[in-house]
């Protein structure tokens, strides 16, 4: 197999901006990932043309930052994001450049980059321009900052935490010069919008190498602007396996740290709703495990299936020699008799109909919940007639 082939519909789109009298290479992550030998995902492109004339050359565009200098290209069902090159000038708000200006040369744009193994533009025969030697860093392990790190810290201070992304995700060393900035420059870092600093913390947990990251963290300074991880040992007390997503994160810490709830980080970090909604169903079903010392039929019936990898892990985390509970999950999952509480052969309805004399209540909804329980479980049948038998046996009170 040809090992450029991951690249050969964006060398199409290369080659079509080439035919039309441009220039342009696969640039940043992509070519990073493709000399590391990690998978490449998203693939950018970077051109001498500016937007208007990409409009010209391709049917479907999307303008989704003409003003940056990019737009989305879609060729073959995929979307490339397409780049002019440019060079940026002061960074009043630690983010957005004040003055973009496009230019024509691939050099210049690769020196705006952030770290020298992003710095690398590859040409759709191969060819790679690489003027900050960052091959070099790759075969080396190595993550060192583009030009003076300094200077690329006081860009944008988020670069630091990339920093310490890339070493969980590809286990890269940060080079000396670039340590120093980032331990002398660490404070900088109050400046960025927790929503950006929350991507890059995320992305740091899903590493390879997480506990690298998480030293790392802890070592530079980074970690104390860091809400309520500041106050947290995560060098030492450090998850048994990756985590994947905030949901996780948050359960793992709160196990940890009884003190802590869900609610902390949701308002320390601006997190979303559903974020916290999964984190309280993790740690409601870890709390059952615990308690009943095995995976029970009603700890998998009340666990959202989508969230049956994450519980896996969470185990895995907090208990690293853990067996993988996810085909035991699934297992159970499967021979359930019933996978929702509509498919009960005894509803509310023929309660009351049963109770007519009753005034309706809490107690029908109470008996409910005891009538799914006990189906869940293998103590009642899901039939309606041995279900009736059970209620009529019981006999709810009379109450409101």
């Amino acid at each position: 197999m040809d090992k450029y082939e991951v690249f050969k519909p964006a060398f199409e789109v290369i080659q079509k901006i080439e035919e039309a009298g441009g220039e342009a290479y696969i640039v940043g992550g992509a070519v990073r990932d493709f000399l590391s030998g990690s998978p490449v995902n998203d693939i950018d492109i970077a051109t001498s043309e500016k937007p208007e004339r990409i409009q010209e050359i391709f049917e479907k565009v999307i303008p989704v930052g003409i003003e940056h200098g990019t737009v989305i290209v879609r060729h073959r069902s995929v979307s490339y994001e397409v780049t002019t090159y440019r060079v940026e000038e002061g960074y009043e708000d630690y983010r957005h450049p004040d003055e973009v200006t496009f230019v024509r040369d691939i050099t210049l744009d690769l020196a705006r980059r952030d770290f020298t193994t992003n710095a690398i533009a590859m040409s759709r025969d191969g060819r790679l321009i690489d003027p900050y030697h960052g091959h070099e860093a790759i075969k080396n392990k190595k993550i060192e900052a583009v030009g003076q790190p300094s200077e690329r810290f006081q860009e944008d201070p988020l670069r630091m935490m990339r920093a310490v992304r890339f070493a969980s995700q590809l286990s890269f060393q940060i080079e000396k010069k670039t340590m120093e900035a980032l331990n002398h420059m660490s404070h900088l870092l109050q400046y960025i919008s927790i929503e950006r600093i929350a991507v890059e913390v995320e992305k740091i947990f899903k590493g390879s190498n997480y506990a690298l990251g998480l030293q790392l963290l802890h070592t530079t300074g980074l970690k104390k602007h860091l809400p309520i991880l500041e106050d947290l040992d995560i060098r030492t007390n450090i998850p048994g396996s990756p985590l994947f997503g905030w949901h996780e994160i948050i359960a793992f810490y709160v196990i940890q740290y009884p003190q802590l709830s869900s609610g902390n980080f949701m308002k320390s970090w601006k997190l979303s709703k559903d974020t916290i909604k999964k984190t309280d169903q993790l740690l409601h079903a870890y709390k059952k495990y615990v308690g009943d010392k095995m995976v029970t039929s009603w700890l998998v019936y009340q666990l959202d299936e989508e969230l049956f990898p994450s519980f896996t892990r969470l185990s895995l985390a907090l208990h690293s020699q853990e067996k993988n509970l996810g085909d035991e999950l699934k297992k159970i999952k499967a021979h359930l008799p019933i996978q929702d509480k509509r498919e009960l052969t005894f509803q509310a309805r023929d309660l009351l109909q049963l109770f007519s004399e009753r005034p309706k209540g809490p107690w029908i909804s109470e008996w409910m919940d005891m009538i799914e329980h006990r189906v869940v479980t293998g103590e009642i049948e899901n039939e309606y007639e041995k279900i009736k038998e059970w209620v009529r046996e019981w006999n709810p009170p009379a109450r409101n």
